[in-house]
């Protein structure tokens, strides 16, 4: 493993923007994820990005983001 300025825990939508941005910056980055094929972390964090009104208008998201929930339960 070599080293690096900054390590980022988690792969999904966030940590990898936030990688992507620092690299893109110069930082020496690595990025360490759980791996897998669900997208747990990207599917939780869309979350954050509706309560904000990025999704706004969106039925489609809003129904999946119901449906989901009650699977859950």
């Amino acid at each position: 493993m070599k080293a690096s300025g900054i390590l980022v825990i988690g792969g999904g939508v966030i940590g990898t923007a936030v990688g992507y941005g620092l690299a893109e910056l110069g930082a020496q980055v690595n990025l360490l994820d759980q791996g897998g094929s669900t997208p747990n972390a990207s599917r939780g964090n869309f979350g954050l990005v509706w309560v904000q009104s990025k999704g706004l208008g969106m039925l489609r998201y809003a129904e999946w983001g119901c449906v989901r929930d009650e699977c859950a339960r």
